[in-house]
């Protein structure tokens, strides 16, 4: 067992980040022992994924954990597909309530408190990352369960929360590891622009091979 855990949310994406098969049907949860660092599956959203990471966190004992992942970037945020960034902050973007007139009120406006998520929740220190993690770009994330499928609400997200990139999991990561009190590091790959929904455009492969090159060969 390693000190540090590294929680992917796909199993398409830990095929692309190591070797050993996985269910393309379902969740993989056995720990995998790289040299420098342990592996696992999470899941995919954030039920999935803070259910999963919870479970593991619950039965062994880690230093830090390190989220990885693709994500898409919005149209304002100056990244391109490839970049790699650490994100230091997650806002659930869609949990909130439809008003009668259609529009839509976040859960922020109505809850005290319920603003969002910072990786230092529990004293998150960027200096315990080695040095090349630390001088990633650090970006504000948004956390969804339905991922934007148009140019119209891409841009509204975005100035609505003044974020950077769109994920499933990030704010699981940094609620669950508060809960434990470990510190959680959440690094993406952009796969994607967040516009008019076009899979052709997507870069996976590409994503993914740029995280490794620049986070998990330099941890």
């Amino acid at each position: 067992m390693n000190s540090v855990l590294v929680a992917v949310p796909s199993t398409k994406e830990m095929s692309l980040l190591h070797s050993r098969s996985v269910n393309s049907d379902g969740l993989d949860l056995g720990i995998i022992e790289c040299e420098r660092y342990d592996m696992a599956v999470c899941g995919v959203g954030m039920l999935d994924f803070a259910v999963n990471l919870s479970g593991i966190l619950a039965n062994r004992k880690y230093a830090c954990v390190l989220q990885v992942g693709i994500c898409g970037a919005y149209p304002g945020s100056g990244l391109a597909v490839g970049d790699v960034v650490r994100v230091r902050s997650e806002v659930v973007g869609d949990m909130g309530v439809q008003e009668s007139d259609g529009s839509f009120t976040h859960w922020s406006k109505m809850v005290e408190g319920a603003a969002g998520y910072a990786a230092n929740g529990c004293g998150e220190n960027a200096g315990i990352l080695p040095e090349p993690l630390r001088w990633l770009r650090s970006v504000a994330g948004l956390t969804v369960n339905c991922c934007a499928g148009t140019a119209s609400l891409s841009l509204d997200r975005q100035a609505r929360f003044g974020v950077d990139v769109e994920s499933m999991e990030g704010a699981a990561l940094f609620a669950v590891c508060r809960r434990f009190c470990i510190p959680g590091f959440e690094f993406r790959a952009v796969s994607n622009i967040v516009t008019d929904r076009d899979p052709s455009t997507w870069r996976i492969p590409e994503a993914m091979a740029a995280l490794k090159r620049e986070v998990l060969d330099k941890l």
